[in-house]
């Protein structure tokens, strides 16, 4: 995090363990504050990859599982890159900033797809650097989202996966039922909005940004989960994160094969926990005879003080009562909706 960023950050009331922002002072209270209400949280914590040179556009064709080709000034998407066996490495959103590709991930998987993906450049007019620290990377949600921003911008992205630039910033919409939106841009300006959108929003850690995330049904895969699942396990091919018209990439065979001519037997499901203990990825989902049916992908502690997750269930099972193991002890789990349509067939 840039040293001017995290001085702002504190003089905003801001509490830090180390580099983490653990609060603005009371988390139980910002945990209870959205979706229904107007947040805004420093996503710092987040990876951030800059792909540039003549060749990063066609490098990335190759290499990700999403058509890299249509994004520019005004458009992002969701992508994946994955192993030969068609496992996801990771996952991100990739966006264009001047003439490079941004690839936003978790913080955990920068290193790994750094060195990874340099082995594949070659002659390649390619450079590949760690940018998380380069720029400032915010975020704000609520219900007025959309024209909380227009009061103070004048303009901004009005439909999901839009990018616009306001002077030096760069501005994403995101998908999902409540608005949101991600900000990039340097100290000065990144600083200058957040005081402005503080007086419609509660300054709050990146856990609550978590929450509406998987609310969305958006899933993270971090260094726990990394070449565990195929795309379609983890939705991706629901929420237009691979393109079945482009040309091959690492892992395509499987991934199109399971989409033409198989059945998928597992995806993701967004689910309530009642429990405190927030689980780890890969922590096991089971039945009540402790049959594991399922895996945790992505957690947080709830407005309830229950688990709000992303999990990985068998579909045959998907509707039968459903647990977490926690040593002995087995917690409920609810399968709640998710805001897109699933094909199960996919």
């Amino acid at each position: 995090m840039k040293s001017a960023w995290k001085a702002f950050l504190i003089d905003q009331g801001a509490e830090f363990e180390e580099e983490r922002l653990v609060s603005f002072g009371n988390p139980n209270r910002e945990r209870r504050i959205a979706p229904q209400g107007a947040v805004l949280s420093n996503l710092a914590d987040r990876g951030l990859l800059e792909v540039s040179g003549a060749d990063a556009e066609s490098f990335l064709q190759n290499q990700l599982t999403n058509d890299i080709t249509k994004i520019d000034d005004k458009t992002h998407q969701l992508t994946a890159w994955c192993s030969p066996k068609g496992r996801v490495i990771a996952n991100f959103r990739a966006f264009k900033r001047g003439q490079s590709i941004f690839l936003i991930m978790s913080r955990d998987m920068v290193e790994t797809v750094m060195t990874k993906l340099s082995r594949y450049i070659m002659m390649s007019k390619v450079s590949i650097s760690d940018a998380t620290d380069s720029l400032v990377h915010f975020g704000y949600a609520g219900e007025n989202a959309q024209s909380d921003l227009e009061l103070i911008l004048d303009k901004v992205p009005t439909e999901p996966n839009q990018t616009m630039s306001v002077g030096q910033l760069t501005i994403l919409r995101l998908p999902g039922n409540t608005p949101r939106f991600e900000v990039f841009g340097d100290v000065a300006e990144a600083s200058a909005l957040w005081v402005k959108c503080n007086v419609r929003a509660a300054p709050v850690s990146s856990q609550a940004w978590d929450y509406i995330n998987i609310l969305a049904g958006r899933p993270v895969i971090t260094a726990e989960s990394t070449e565990v699942w195929i795309p379609q396990m983890i939705n991706l091919t629901d929420i237009d994160g691979v393109d079945f018209q482009k040309g091959c990439y690492p892992g395509q065979e499987v991934v199109a094969r399971l989409h033409y001519l198989g059945k998928n037997k597992r995806r993701m499901f967004n689910v309530e926990i009642t429990t405190h203990d927030v689980p780890k990825a890969n922590d096991s989902i089971v039945l009540e005879d402790g049959t594991e049916v399922g895996k945790i992908l992505n957690a947080v502690i709830n407005p309830d003080d229950n688990v709000q997750a992303l999990v990985i269930l068998k579909i045959a099972d998907s509707e039968k009562p459903l647990f977490l193991a926690q040593g002995e002890t087995l917690a409920a789990i609810k399968v709640l909706t998710l805001p897109y349509t699933v094909n199960d067939d996919s």
